[in-house]
């Protein structure tokens, strides 16, 4: 048996938009059980992708049952994301064998065999942790998680719709996904101009048709991330985090993110944050970037059009406010 799964913490937004980084550096504090995009990999049965929170009663323990099983959970996909942390519920040896283990899945994966990742285990121990579930598949299901799990807590993190586009477009172009283009998903576009979101703006398939690919992945954008900031807001227990704010200033942000998430400090994380923005590789899918320039990219990548595309959809949204006017770590919009 494992302990009860006190407080969880969502750390839910689009792909593309930071979720690796944020993860991880949860993942860093010594008392987190990290698990890796569990519901890509070991699908929810039977929820929506687009969930309505006014169901809560009818999905509340599925979701409560399958919090259980993330947490058991051992796959390489969910277990092996680099870097691996030392933990305070585990040892020395624990942490070794959680490191080495990663490895060895990961090269067992390549070969097509399936191994667990020895070490990765819920803690069995009388040491308190939480669990930190990063996601990019459920965000449309936020809402009905914060309702069906009153001590949860959760961070939307949301990147700037242009970083979103160019980043997703870049990908498809180096062939980084298994899926088809997410700008003619139309099963996901279906799903989405079924939302209240879409149905209040009168947007339909058949107009999402007639648009440029960058206009379509913009529209993405807005939809599932209203949907998410509308339905979670009620519980007071969400803190909308934007990808720029998080690179401008790692450390006091993740500093506030540990706060609201009820999590103290630890070195180990300020380790983390000075090696993951100091040590740039150009890996696709690496947490090692210098923050700025991954922010910003966008501005070299995506043509000035389809940029225009892109800031005209979610100018009509009240997200888009934040990228649209200066703050902080918004750059003005028409700078170079």
């Amino acid at each position: 048996m494992t302990m009860p799964i006190d407080r969880p913490i969502l750390l839910f937004g689009m792909p593309r938009s930071g979720t690796t980084w944020l993860g991880k550096i949860f993942d860093s504090h010594p008392r987190t059980l990290y698990r890796h995009e569990p519901d890509t990999f070991e699908p929810l049965a039977g929820l929506p992708l687009l969930a309505d929170p006014g169901e809560v009663e009818r999905h509340r323990e599925s979701l409560q049952r399958y919090l259980a099983e993330v947490v058991e959970m051992r796959s390489e996909r969910v277990c092996a994301k680099q870097p691996i942390f030392p933990k305070a519920y585990s040892s020395g040896a624990g942490h070794s064998l959680h490191r080495f283990g990663a490895l060895a899945s990961k090269a067992a994966g390549r070969l097509g065999v399936d191994l667990p990742v020895p070490g990765a285990g819920a803690p069995r121990g009388e040491e308190a942790w939480r669990l930190a579930w990063k996601s990019i598949e459920s965000l449309g299901r936020l809402g009905l998680l914060l309702d069906a799990c009153p001590d949860a807590r959760a961070v939307q993190i949301l990147r700037h719709p242009c970083g979103f586009v160019a980043s997703v477009l870049r990908g498809e172009a180096a062939q980084r996904f298994t899926h088809g283009g997410a700008a003619e998903d139309w099963g996901i576009f279906t799903m989405l101009c079924a939302t209240a979101q879409a149905q209040r703006r009168g947007l339909t398939l058949e107009a999402l048709k007639q648009m440029e690919p960058s206009e379509r992945l913009a529209w993405r954008w807005v939809l599932f991330n209203e949907k998410a900031s509308e339905d979670s807001a009620r519980s007071g227990r969400c803190r909308p985090l934007h990808y720029e704010e998080l690179c401008a200033d790692p450390l006091r942000v993740t500093q506030e993110l540990f706060r609201f998430c009820e999590l103290d400090w630890d070195e180990q994380t300020a380790r983390f944050l000075h090696d993951s923005t100091s040590n740039a590789k150009g890996d696709y899918y690496s947490v090692f970037k210098d923050p700025l320039e991954s922010a910003w990219k966008w501005r070299r990548e995506l043509p000035a059009e389809d940029a225009r595309r892109v800031l005209a959809v979610v100018a009509q949204s009240e997200l888009g406010a934040a990228y649209l006017g200066e703050s902080r770590w918004n750059r003005r919009t028409g700078s170079g």
